[in-house]
């Protein structure tokens, strides 16, 4: 019987580290870092709630920085792909700007945890060098993109850069009070449309 106890140890310890990926430590780690920022990411607590002894955690990271460098990453190349999805096609800017608005401001203020999220990083970023440049690759490419839709407005390069920047910032606060509301589509709405009459009213002025 005693010998058969260490065998049946080891196998269950084999199961949790085939059975895991860094991804699903990345996603608890994300629940916990929505829930209490960089403060509350504890890898006993991660291993605790993933039903896993911590010894399985060093099978997939480094150590603590490593995972908090790899949640990093992973928030940088996730923020960065889903640029695609409002991605300026070349059609009416009007219909676009208006379809972007929609996706950045109605979907997104339905996900809390994603914007606890951002926040969090963010925050972690005014005294993290590393999640610091992060967070500026991240502004820099949503700044960018916007871009490319308001060269269609304008062909003053300084303008197409205000217009950009005054987007994402309105976008993001405009995240920050919507996100959770409920009954308030309405309101998203009027957002969403007094931020395109803004910049469709500098079309005006352009033409």
């Amino acid at each position: 019987m005693t010998d058969a106890r260490p065998k049946k140890t080891s196998r269950r310890k084999v199961s949790d580290k085939a059975q895991l990926t860094r991804d699903h430590w990345l996603d608890a780690a994300a629940g916990e870092v929505a829930a209490g920022g960089f403060g509350n990411l504890r890898v006993l607590t991660l291993a605790k709630k993933l039903g896993v002894t911590r010894g399985s955690f060093y099978w997939h990271f480094k150590d603590h920085e490593d995972l908090v460098t790899s949640f990093l990453n992973r928030w940088r190349d996730r923020r960065l792909h889903e640029l695609q999805y409002w991605k300026p096609k070349g059609g009416d800017v009007e219909t676009e700007l208006r379809q972007i608005l929609e996706l950045l401001l109605t979907d997104a203020s339905r996900n809390i945890r994603r914007l606890q999220v951002e926040l969090a990083v963010r925050d972690f970023a005014r005294r993290n060098e590393y999640a610091a440049d992060l967070v500026n690759e991240v502004d820099e490419s949503r700044i960018s993109q916007n871009c490319e839709l308001y060269k269609r407005l304008s062909n003053d390069p300084q303008r197409i850069r205000d217009l950009s920047l005054l987007m994402y910032v309105a976008t993001i606060g405009s995240q920050v009070v919507l996100t959770g509301k409920k009954g308030d589509a309405e309101t998203i709405r009027r957002v969403e449309d007094l931020m395109a009459r803004v910049a469709l009213g500098q079309r005006d002025e352009i033409e």
